[in-house]
Order: C-alpha cells, then structure tokens, then sequence
C-alpha cells in the first residue's frame, strides 16, 4: 500500500499529457446514435478528430457518383488508368501525397478544384474537360483521400459536378488510404 501511495504522489507532479482520442460527433447532426434493439440499450459514440470537418462521409455522396471498393480501385489502375483514359486522384495535401499514395495515384489537392481557385478552368482543361458535358478527351477520375472520415474527396467531386464535370466521369474511392492500407494493400511514395 505504501508503494501505491508513493506512486500516486509522485505521480501528481508528472506533467499532464493531452489524452489522444477525444469525444467527437459522427456527423454534424448527429452527435451519437442510440436505440433500443430487443429491449437492450445501443449505444455508438465516435472518439477522433473533430466533426466537423472530420466526419463519417456517407457511401453515395450524391447522384450519379459510383463509390468503389480496394478491388475496384485495382481494376481502375488495370483497365481505364493504363488505357490512357483514367486518373487515380489523390486529393489529400501535397505534404501527405508525397509521404504514401496509392500506386499510380497523381495529386490534386481538393483545394484545387475549389470554385475560389482561380487557375481551377486551366486544371479542368488538363483533365481534358472544356465545358459543360465533357468529351471523349475527358479523364475518368478515381478519387480518394485519407479515410472514410475526411471530407477531401467528397468536396472535391463536387466542386467536380458543380464545375460541370460529368459526373458518369467519377469514381469516389470512400475508404482511402487508410482503408487500403488497414487491408496490407501497398503504398508508394507521391512523386
């Protein structure tokens, strides 16, 4: 006992360390999900960063935008990147892209197709996009970021569609690059 309480006052002069996980909401409207299941109590709460803007980003973002899974984003990169005719689209920061990607991935931060960037038509012209529609020349683009929870991705696809981009032109990859990694999946560094 008197080992404990040694422990205990010497640990209180320690200095104290911010805890890792914090209490966050899992959508901005919803802080926590409860119910009731067969007379038992559900109970799901979210510990990680703050929501927003880190929320849980629902599967289908919006009309007309096919979410993929890791075998999909596979079949991508062997069918419609090696053609020629599709981009795997990393939109994390640049900083991010460059420590590990998805192989094949280029960079294009979400900031970039944003409707304040003003070089954003010079970007959609290299994508091969000229107006509304689109064209044969047009990317098919896969796009990803860091997980299910980080809101990159889905701004960029839309900031795509309201741009004009042809939504049948995207591909949203939800689990990121944490979830291609959690399954062992490799990375490289961005270049």
């Amino acid at each position: 006992m008197r080992i404990f309480l040694c422990l205990m006052a010497a640990m209180a002069f320690l200095p104290s360390v911010p805890a890792l996980a914090q209490d966050s909401a899992i959508t901005p409207d919803l802080p926590r999900f409860e119910t009731n299941l067969s007379g038992l109590a559900v109970s799901i709460t979210r510990s990680g960063p703050n929501c927003p803007p880190a929320c849980v980003e629902p599967l289908y973002i919006m009309d007309g935008i096919e979410t993929v899974a890791e075998l999909d984003v596979i079949e991508f990169l062997d069918i419609t990147a090696s053609n020629g005719t599709g981009l795997l689209v990393d939109t994390r920061a640049q900083t991010d892209f460059a420590k590990a990607t998805l192989p094949g991935a280029v960079s294009v931060p979400a900031a970039t197709v944003s409707p304040e960037n003003p070089y954003r038509g010079d970007l959609l012209a290299a994508l091969g996009f000229s107006g509304q529609g689109g064209s044969a020349s047009t990317y098919t683009l896969l796009v990803f970021d860091q997980n299910a929870a980080s809101p990159e991705a889905a701004q960029a696809v839309r900031d795509l569609v309201q741009a004009g981009y042809p939504a049948d032109k995207i591909l949203y990859y939800r689990a990121g690059i944490d979830g291609w990694t959690a399954l062992g999946l490799s990375t490289q560094p961005g270049t």
